[in-house]
């Protein structure tokens, strides 16, 4: 959504401050429960332009990627840290960008910035540029779930700018926490609710864990074995680890320990009760992948992330699983479709009827 003039290409180098904890308050908020649904939007983007703005500021919607070319409905926008006549144009583009355009941006993918994804649709950029003429590129950042549920966010650049392997790695890390977060706050205050609720601890948690100790004091449902509990525990002290002097010392080390979720279910958040005690929620999480062919749920979420372009590092990384159950779970999922490479899997997939995966 920036004009890209000139040719000058550079790598954005630096965009981790190794003495900042900003990257950490970022992931922090994508979990925080405590913030109202219009508060949690403009708090992520405060913290967010710390580590993934450029000095002019950090644009960012939850909306809702619909199946059919086209189907895009913006929630909710915010602007932080920007230029007037940036916020401007950004409410300007936002209503007058062709919905099919914002569609095939928003397409499940790895970060990248704006001139990259150009050379995808340069007809589509060049009909938008019209709208910002003070940045030549923006860095786009994009979590959705299967469901089309999600949030974008774009960081204007000064210069046309190529991301490197290792940024758009760190980039993908942060878009997970915010894809999670987002997804969580959809799935523990839905808009309408009917039923008993699944369990009685607070926020349909399956575990509560002492922050002391680390020990678990209550479980429900799949929390309650053995080896639940152990992964739960050993999650709350990674977490609790990035969390303290590593945030200072080595965010980027702190942001590699707070996977997006444990053992693919759980995000786990902060509690109070009515004394103000802290404790650490252990809540369901996972992303829901609607699969007629008979895969399990994990198989179908590793498949839906493939599609997505996400290498097995990062897949890992975004349902808290180890490397070697990945490509297990790869592995299967080939033999159940009956294909023989990466390729095959992902056409497959997309063939299904009603995934928002393309």
């Amino acid at each position: 959504m920036w004009a890209f003039a000139g040719t000058h290409l550079q790598n954005i180098g630096g965009w981790l401050d190794p003495a900042g904890a900003a990257i950490i308050d970022f992931t922090e908020t994508a979990y925080n429960l405590g913030l109202s649904g219009p508060e949690w939007l403009p708090k992520l983007l405060r913290d967010g332009v710390q580590c993934v703005g450029h000095g002019l500021g950090l644009a960012g919607l939850t909306c809702q990627r619909g199946a059919q070319r086209g189907a895009f409905v913006i929630e909710q926008v915010h602007v932080e840290s920007c230029p007037d006549d940036f916020i401007q144009s950004v409410m300007k583009a936002q209503l007058e960008v062709p919905r099919e355009f914002l569609w095939e941006m928003s397409r499940p993918t790895h970060p990248k910035t704006l001139s990259e994804a150009a050379e995808e649709n340069l007809v589509g950029f060049h009909d938008v540029t019209r709208h910002f003429t003070h940045v030549e590129d923006g860095l786009g950042m994009s979590a959705f779930d299967p469901d089309g549920h999600g949030v974008y966010l774009i960081a204007p650049l000064r210069e046309r700018t190529s991301l490197t392997t290792r940024e758009r790695e760190r980039l993908q890390m942060i878009a997970s926490h915010f894809g999670a977060g987002y997804r969580l706050r959809r799935a523990v205050d839905p808009p309408t609710s009917s039923g008993p609720p699944e369990t009685t601890l607070p926020r349909r948690a399956e575990a509560v864990l002492d922050p002391k100790d680390f020990r678990v004091t209550d479980a429900a449902g799949d929390a309650r074995t053995c080896d639940s509990i152990r992964g739960l525990r050993q999650a709350a002290k990674r977490i609790d680890h990035a969390r303290g002097h590593l945030r200072q010392s080595d965010p980027e080390a702190a942001l590699e320990l707070w996977t997006a979720l444990v053992r693919g279910r759980w995000s786990m958040v902060d509690w109070f009760d009515s004394d103000s005690r802290r404790f650490v929620l252990a809540v369901p999480n996972e992303p829901t992948v609607n699969d007629p062919r008979g895969l399990t749920k994990q198989e179908a979420q590793v498949v839906s992330l493939i599609t997505a372009g996400q290498t097995s590092k990062l897949i890992a990384y975004q349902l808290g699983l180890s490397q070697a159950r990945v490509s297990v779970l790869v592995s299967s999922a080939m033999h159940k479709l009956g294909v023989r490479t990466r390729a095959q899997l992902v056409k497959k997939w997309r063939d299904f009827a009603g995934l928002v995966t393309t």
